[in-house]
């Protein structure tokens, strides 16, 4: 026998097993008539009756830079503070809502059209690059070289104290809390295995400005990787020790991946936005301020 939430997941593919989830804990599922569990099982004869998915809904007045764009993809810049994708069909204000309205080709790229396309995600809180295919062909061949590790991607970020020139770390993590919005280091084999590697790119009076390459794609690596180090980024609420900041200092600068139809090397590159350079000026002034209260 299924489970309810199983059944519907493979009866509306287009739905997330948390729009499911909602869906069921409202009470608009209903087995024969009456609202059930989502870990109840249903049976051959059961009439299950759930409300037709709505559509992603686009909105082309969301703050998104598109980078690149050709027949295959799209290159867009995310700013801190927005979501890469909807969550619930309600949802307006997501880089996938700017997708739908300019690359209306993208919702039907991906399993999943609240994603619009896009291969992968970054965190609300930190800025850089995404791509998003166009096409279903290209969404799955841009899976396959993340999910083989064959894209490169880098990241800036400014953390408190000094670390070594370069490092690499490797971390094991498991969500923590019931909706695991937050990732915990546990003993080997207990999470999933995380490795990041870092250069220095400049020594500030009491932070470090770095350059992380992501090894492996778990979530929240690198803050929980950094702040498990001892050098939490600086405006992570999320882990102890962090700096207070209007923003995560976190910014997804470089993205390189080969082209899913025409098989050329691609590789993009994003300065750090406004916000976070005027961070990082802060904190080198703290150099000047240090001399002038020790004199």
């Amino acid at each position: 026998m299924l489970r309810l939430d199983s059944f519907l997941a493979s009866r509306l593919p287009s739905l997330s097993r948390r729009a499911i989830h909602e869906l069921i804990h409202q009470r608009q599922v209903l087995v024969n008539g009456r609202p059930r569990k989502k870990g109840e099982p249903v049976s051959p004869g059961d009439c299950i009756t759930a409300p037709a998915p709505l559509p992603l809904q686009a909105n082309e007045h969301v703050s998104v830079r598109i980078v690149y764009v050709d027949h295959a993809i799209v290159v867009v810049q995310k700013p801190a503070g927005l979501p890469s994708v909807a969550q619930r069909h309600t949802d307006t204000a997501t880089v996938a809502n700017f997708l739908a309205a300019r690359f209306p080709d993208t919702v039907y790229a991906s399993p999943q059209p609240l994603e619009a396309g896009l291969v992968h995600r970054l965190d609300t809180a930190t800025s850089g690059l995404l791509v998003a295919a166009r096409t279903q062909a290209a969404y799955t061949c841009l899976r396959h070289q993340f999910h083989t590790q064959a894209v490169d991607k880098k990241y800036i970020a400014l953390v408190t104290g000094h670390l070594h020139p370069t490092g690499q770390t490797t971390f094991f993590l498991a969500p923590t809390g019931r909706r695991g919005h937050r990732m915990r280091i546990v003993a080997a084999g207990k999470g999933q295995r995380a490795v990041s590697a870092y250069t220095l790119l400049e020594s500030l009076p009491q932070h470090t400005l770095l350059e992380a390459v992501i090894l492996t794609g778990v979530r929240h690596q690198l803050r929980a990787h950094l702040a498990a180090m001892g050098h939490p980024i600086v405006g992570d609420p999320l882990y102890e020790g962090a700096e207070p900041a209007p923003r995560l200092c976190l910014h997804a600068h470089l993205l390189a991946f080969t082209h899913p139809t025409t098989g050329q090397p691609l590789s993009f590159t994003s300065p750090l936005p406004q916000d976070m350079l005027a961070l990082v000026a802060e904190r080198r002034l703290l150099t000047g301020k240090a001399a002038h209260a020790a004199a």
